[in-house]
């Protein structure tokens, strides 16, 4: 997962800070120009690589595993009365009626 971003670099009373603003929590300090940008390239780096990992991630359950965790604690009476059409529950939500059942 490679992208461009975009990189704020200051200097105050000599020191140089450098962070990226598309990318929260990573800042890198320093007394030279280089040693900052070489810190914010491997910060970002790190954080492209969490991201990938992150993506990479899945439950590894079915949908009936899933269902049967939600549903564990409920009685039978209980999900029976789940909607049955989730998008027809949505759009009563939504629009105050009904889905005609044409």
């Amino acid at each position: 997962m490679k992208s461009k971003v975009s990189i704020e670099i200051e200097k105050r009373e000599g020191r140089y800070s450098a962070y990226s603003p598309e990318i929260k929590g990573y800042i890198a300090e320093g007394n030279s120009l280089d040693s900052v940008i070489d810190a914010i390239k491997q910060a970002i780096q790190s954080h492209w690589h969490q991201q990938e990992e992150e993506s990479s991630k899945t439950t590894a359950q079915s949908l009936l595993e899933l269902f049967e965790n939600i549903t564990a604690g409920m009685t039978e009476t209980e999900i029976n009365n789940l909607p049955r059409d989730g998008a027809q529950e949505h759009d009563h939500y939504i629009y105050g009626i009904p889905k005609s059942d044409s």
